[in-house]
């Protein structure tokens, strides 16, 4: 008798793992296909079911007919009614068992013990899936869409009647279709009859747009004119377009040189008039040292630290004598400092028979715009 203590935890042990055991048993679906307790779609149990048994038993209890409700959606000024009928709005039970199935095949394997216990303590409701003529709903926001957005504007600079005048580029609206629908799927499981509050987002033309909308105020420019030389012209046009839209962070320096490439007719230059060795021949890229005149003598106006710069060899034309910048891809750089607070972005742009150069800043960041022509 006195040894009887002793088995007193081996039989607890033994009745714990016992009950643990047969909770498993209980729990284990009776089938590999059968879904298991704790899985429910709309706050209805399926447990027990087979797949396709499960979607019958949906069947029944929604019915297998077009769901009719109106949906209002809103922006806060303008409604529009959406009739589930006419976009052919139903339940899909295939897919809505589909998306169980895939959810429990997810959570097989050497777990799958662990998932149905913690099925148990947390069970899983999921909600039912619709089908509906997406082409004929798309063509519906759509026409929302036609009345809401608005289109996003780009950066621009004009140069009129000795002005330059600067456009900030601005952001576009428009419907943001995915987050809509969503809206729309979730106002019709849940039959709430508030108005749906359609979702947009903004856009804009190109990745670089949103970067030129902090600059808007004209710090300096600078304006030459042009010789009649076509080809010359067109290298300047070349130049002053790889230029344009340079962003220069504080404290960093531009080079001229790595901006616009090497003067070749694979980067879009050709042979037009340059002064080498004083003297005036034709080269690839003649013309390009107009740019770089134009932009030195906008970046001296802005007040900014010219870090390189080399004269020619004779005048030019284009401006007095000591306001010329030549320059030479790999051995004479144009290069200029940021020494400001904020970001400056550089605008080149050929206007008639003128290049234009302007800096640009911001409003708190300006100390007087300054345009010159020469």
């Amino acid at each position: 008798m006195k040894y009887r203590p002793a088995f007193i935890p081996i039989i607890l042990v033994f009745q714990f793992l016992l009950n643990i055991v047969l909770g498993v048993v209980w729990i284990m679906p009776g089938t590999a296909s059968e879904i298991p307790y704790g899985i429910t779609v709309d706050g209805r149990d399926i447990s027990g079911f087979e797949p396709q048994t499960a979607a019958s038993y949906l069947k029944t209890i929604k019915r297998n007919s077009p769901i009719d409700k109106e949906v209002i959606l809103s922006d806060g000024d303008n409604e529009w009614a959406l009739s589930t009928r006419d976009y052919k709005f139903r339940y899909d039970y295939e897919k809505t068992i589909g998306q169980v199935t895939a959810y429990l095949e997810k959570h097989k394997g050497i777990d799958k013990v662990v998932n149905l216990l913690k099925l148990q303590a947390q069970p899983v409701d999921m909600p039912m899936v619709l089908s509906w003529d997406h082409d004929k709903l798309r063509e519906f926001l759509e026409s929302i869409n036609d009345e809401v957005s608005s289109p996003a504007q780009e950066a621009s600079l004009e140069y009129k009647n000795n002005e330059i005048v600067i456009t900030v580029s601005r952001m576009g609206v428009e419907l943001d279709y995915e987050k809509t629908l969503n809206l729309i799927l979730d106002n019709i499981l849940s039959n709430n009859s508030a108005p749906v509050r359609i979702a947009k987002r903004n856009c804009q033309l190109n990745a670089g747009a949103d970067n030129q909308q902090m600059f808007d105020t004209v710090l300096a420019s600078f304006v030459t004119e042009l010789s009649n030389n076509k080809n010359r012209t067109i290298n300047i046009q070349r130049a002053s377009d790889l230029i344009d839209g340079a962003i220069v962070q504080p404290g960093e320096i531009f080079s001229f040189n790595n901006r616009v490439g090497k003067r070749n007719k694979e980067n879009g230059f050709t042979l037009a008039p340059v002064i080498i060795n004083k003297q005036m021949v034709n080269d690839i890229g003649g013309g390009i040292c107009q740019v770089a005149t134009t932009l030195y003598n906008a970046s001296i106006l802005a007040g900014l630290p010219i870090i390189e710069r080399h004269p020619h060899s004779v005048d030019v034309k284009y401006v007095p004598h000591g306001q010329d910048a030549a320059v030479v891809y790999g051995s004479m750089d144009l290069k200029i400092m940021n020494n400001r607070l904020q970001p400056i972005s550089i605008r080149s742009k050929v206007v008639d028979d003128k290049l234009v150069v302007a800096i640009l800043g911001s409003e708190a960041d300006n100390t007087g715009k300054k345009v010159v022509e020469k």
